[in-house]
């Protein structure tokens, strides 16, 4: 296992996966299209503790059209669909 800094949160286990559909709150049914630490393109991540932010980029239908490039951190994307 890796450093305790990159352990996920015991309080969560949510996964979001790059091209996983989620239910949001505010658009509806979104696709991750992308999750990124710092530089790194990453397939997979969990709620997690670490000092880095991840950041997830998904898309969206608002009103019939795509809304592209929509991004959240993590923690923000997860409160977003639980």
């Amino acid at each position: 296992m890796g450093e305790s800094g990159d352990q996920p949160n015991s309080n969560s286990d949510q996964v979001v996966e790059r091209e996983g559909t989620y239910d949001h709150e505010l658009y509806g049914e979104v696709e991750v299209t992308g999750i990124w630490k710092g530089v790194e393109e990453v397939d997979t991540t969990r709620n997690s503790n670490e000092k880095d932010v991840y950041i997830v980029r998904y898309s969206a239908d608002e009103d019939g059209e795509q809304v592209d490039e929509l991004t959240d951190t993590l923690d923000e994307f997860i409160e977003s669909i639980e």
